[in-house]
């Protein structure tokens, strides 16, 4: 493994921070606005830890660019810078605390997993690796035909139960090719108090598994989402892709648009939920969800905004037994068609917590049996007098 370690003086530094932060948080499709400094023109991976010492790593010299530069940095903390290109790594990349990864932009920089099987980010550390940034580039997965792990995975360690990542935080990130989730947290570990600013996932196919975000947590607060974009694919498993499941946790997203093979869009119970947007326009669907958003028993949800701007759904909405204290937008347009009504009461509503609807009496179908008119339907309520 071709490693150099020497102190990086500050010009060339600061020449690093710009030119990855001018980069990292531009548009899509961008360009870099600073040319890279050495010895990221020459291809290589530059580690920056304390007192600016720094690790120089040339990828194709070793099968774990991306986690020899991290180990390299993981008692003072640092960042690792990825060069314009392609990096290949076997993977799976562990975070150490107080790390991140940095590229020159989504379609400049990439990091592909090579490995099938295999995890690309995933958290196992004991103990838990909070405060680590993932920011400017591409997380590619080993190829649209190849099995594969999951993106960014969340695991339960077993030895930690009460230290939990916190602080976690994405920028800007692409993820491609992955044929399995693209986002897991597992039971037994909550990240917290995380921030993703842009997560856009094209190309991968979750048909097989719960969803492209699986929550499967009972619990990790203060999570926020700004936006969320999904173009899944149906190749390998021949189904739509479920967007989010929710099993606990507290979720907050910006805006959400999908297309493609997109399925259903939220799956949710025992957690909170708010969403700003929901923004469905797939194309060539496999089959037609039974609703856009499905809720389940012991949550709190809000969506304050639902587009469905082609393809059909049967519902929009879906309540099933217990659910209780959801707030649902009445604002549903779009070119899409839905097939049967906005909402759907399938079974008996938690009788504790009111749901409320803004919108008409008519766009409920109750199918089973709510009994306690815990659905409060707004319709003309605070309409002006002529």
């Amino acid at each position: 493994m071709a490693v150099v370690t020497d102190s990086l003086d500050r010009r060339s530094y600061l020449a690093v921070m710009l030119a990855s932060a001018t980069a990292g948080c531009s548009g899509w499709g961008d360009r870099m606005a600073t040319p890279p400094p050495e010895p990221l023109t020459r291809g290589h991976i530059v580690a920056i830890g304390r007192d600016l010492e720094t690790t120089t790593i040339e990828p194709t010299a070793t099968e774990t660019p991306v986690q020899d530069a991290l180990d390299s940095v993981a008692d003072s903390g640092g960042r690792i810078y990825l060069p314009p290109g392609i990096v290949r790594e076997r993977g799976p990349v562990r975070p150490h605390r107080n790390t991140g990864i940095y590229g020159y932009g989504m379609n400049v920089s990439v990091l592909q997993i090579t490995q099938p099987d295999t995890d690309g980010i995933r958290f196992d550390r004991s103990p838990r690796a909070s405060r680590v940034q993932l920011d400017g580039f591409e997380l590619r997965g080993p190829g649209q035909q190849s099995s594969s792990g999951v993106a960014i995975h969340f695991c339960d360690n077993g030895t930690d139960p009460v230290s939990d990542p916190a602080d976690f935080y994405v920028g800007r990130l692409y993820c491609w090719a992955w044929n399995n989730s693209v986002y897991r947290v597992d039971e037994g570990v909550g990240p917290f108090q995380c921030r993703h600013d842009f997560l856009r996932m094209d190309e991968c196919d979750a048909g097989d598994e719960r969803a492209l975000i699986e929550w499967r947590s009972s619990y990790g607060p203060a999570n926020w989402f700004g936006t969320i974009v999904a173009y899944p694919s149906a190749n390998v498993s021949g189904a739509n892709s479920v967007l989010l499941h929710q099993r606990g946790g507290e979720l907050t997203v910006g805006d959400i648009t999908t297309g493609t093979t997109t399925g259903q869009l939220v799956d949710t119970q025992n957690g909170r939920l708010r969403v700003g947007r929901l923004h469905y326009e797939p194309t060539g669907q496999r089959t037609v969800p039974r609703s856009l958003v499905r809720i389940g028993p012991n949550g709190a949800t809000r969506f304050d905004d639902v587009l469905i701007d082609s393809e059909a759904v049967r519902y929009v909405y879906k309540l099933g037994e217990g659910a209780g204290d959801a707030v649902l937008s009445g604002s549903v347009s779009g070119r899409g068609t839905i097939q049967r009504n906005t909402i759907n009461v399938s079974g008996r509503l938690d009788p504790d917590r009111s749901s409320w609807y803004f919108g008409r009496s008519s766009d409920v179908d109750v199918t089973g049996s709510s009994e306690t008119g815990s659905l409060r339907v707004l319709g003309s309520a605070g309409q002006g007098l002529g």
